[in-house]
């Protein structure tokens, strides 16, 4: 039968050599690594979806579309070009009216206020008559 290593049966600790020793640290270590990497990455990605479960449920406003029109609805941003072509100071017309509450017919029963044109080049307010 094999004998096992000198001291074990005594309950003396194993005593190892340097390169031995390095090794096992390194693997201690490289264990603790990737442990608190993959609990770095839970915790993230837990983090991330806390901050938008409570962004769209308790912040975010949904904007309804107007329905098969290719323009971009009141919450869409302007383009660069848009915002050059913008006059400046209040637009023409009426506020958007408010949200409804409570009961009463859905948004496709009612049909949605006509948007009025763009003033067109040289008129409106600031144009000087020739």
């Amino acid at each position: 039968m094999k004998e096992k290593e000198a001291g074990a049966e005594r309950g003396k600790p194993a005593t190892y050599t340097g390169d031995k020793k390095a090794r096992m640290a390194a693997k201690t270590n490289k264990k603790w690594v990737r442990l608190a990497t993959v609990l770095a990455y839970v915790l993230s990605v837990s983090l991330a979806a806390i901050v938008l479960a409570v962004y769209y449920s308790l912040i975010w406003q949904p904007v309804r579309g107007s329905g098969g029109s290719s323009s971009p609805g009141p919450g869409a941003a302007a383009t660069p070009a848009q915002l050059r072509a913008a006059p400046a100071g209040p637009t023409a017309g009426p506020p958007p009216a408010p949200p409804r509450t409570g009961p009463g017919p859905g948004p496709a029963a009612t049909a949605p206020p006509a948007a009025s044109p763009p003033p067109a080049a040289g008129s409106g307010p600031g144009a000087g008559s020739p």
